[in-house]
């Protein structure tokens, strides 16, 4: 019999919020629903969940496991898991004042490192990694859901506030940014857009979570030159193809999409008129390739000495 979930997370050892986590970005669990509505799962997802559990009590991280086959699963136990890279001291620094909710010491670090690196060095070496690591953290249930929003809340603020400093130069070209109905990631989409306005590029940003008419109903009305989808958490590969596909329809033929993100490493094979790009240095070497790139950067505003800015 499909068992409520209160009893799925009593005998797994999971929290809810890894389930419903799991479920968002990796399509399982995939519970069905009793006479009230609720949550029940099947016998045979309590138990590759029973299997997940314990790959991730042997070092497994929840991306490399949770969309796995129990077959698969059951391969894996026992298996060596290399030891995680270290993280460099700053991010290290920043990870423990979040797990010890220290968010206004975090706060001062995350500013002063900004200060210190220069807006592209620190999206780039600081921002980037520090997100990816707090989120793995949460995936494996070393953290709670609420600290990785609060960690996002607080890195949204102080890009908000260098945004404000960004001035595109005024040949510069314009593309969308969003992110699909699945992944709601506004955090991934401010560090893009940031990092695209320091090479010139000015952002059309929708925002997390749009349907694909909306992102091809902007397209034409601002007339960009090109689209970028973010897929920054993963989720499965069949609802990722869906998403983009979806969205590739909706679009002119000769507008061009580029599709971002980890999520890009699980699609099962190419999307037609589709381009990906898994890292910004891959979005960036695309833009130049069709000549969205402003021929010269954009300045920034009494906020960063110029030498750091472009570090």
């Amino acid at each position: 019999n499909a068992l409520h979930i209160r009893e799925v997370v009593r005998i797994t050892g999971l929290r809810r919020e890894q389930l419903y986590m799991w479920q968002r970005r990796y399509g399982f669990p995939s519970p069905l629903r009793d006479g009230f509505g609720d949550r029940v799962y099947p016998p045979d997802q309590v138990a590759r969940l029973k299997l997940i559990k314990q790959l991730l009590s042997e070092g497994w991280r929840a991306g490399a496991v949770v969309p796995l086959a129990e077959s698969a699963l059951q391969s894996m136990l026992g298996l060596a898991v290399a030891a995680p890279t270290a993280l460099p001291s700053e991010i290290e620094s920043a990870v423990k004042l979040l797990s010890q909710h220290r968010v206004g010491e975090l706060q001062n670090h995350l500013s002063k490192l900004l200060v210190g690196q220069g807006l592209r060095r620190f999206l780039e070496h600081t921002l980037i990694p520090l997100n990816e690591a707090v989120h793995e953290r949460v995936v494996r249930g070393d953290m709670r859901n609420f600290q990785e929003l609060r960690f996002a809340d607080l890195a949204q603020r102080l890009l908000r506030d260098v945004t404000r400093l960004v001035r595109p130069t005024r040949d510069a070209r314009q593309i969308l940014l969003a992110t699909p109905p699945n992944d709601p990631n506004q955090l991934g989409l401010a560090i893009l857009e940031l990092l695209l306005f320091t090479e010139g590029v000015n952002c059309l940003t929708l925002g997390a979570g749009v349907p694909a008419q909306e992102i091809a109903g902007a397209a034409e009305a601002y007339k960009v030159g090109l689209v970028v989808l973010l897929f920054d958490r993963g989720i499965s590969g069949k609802i990722a193809g869906q998403e983009i596909r979806s969205l590739r329809a909706e679009l002119p033929e000769s507008l061009p999409l580029v599709v971002s993100g980890r999520a890009v490493h699980l699609l099962a094979k190419p999307i037609a008129d589709v381009r990906t790009a898994a890292d910004f240095s891959s979005i960036m070497a695309t833009m130049r390739e069709l000549a969205v790139l402003a021929p010269t950067p954009v300045t920034m505003l009494g906020l960063l000495p110029e030498g750091k800015e472009r570090a």
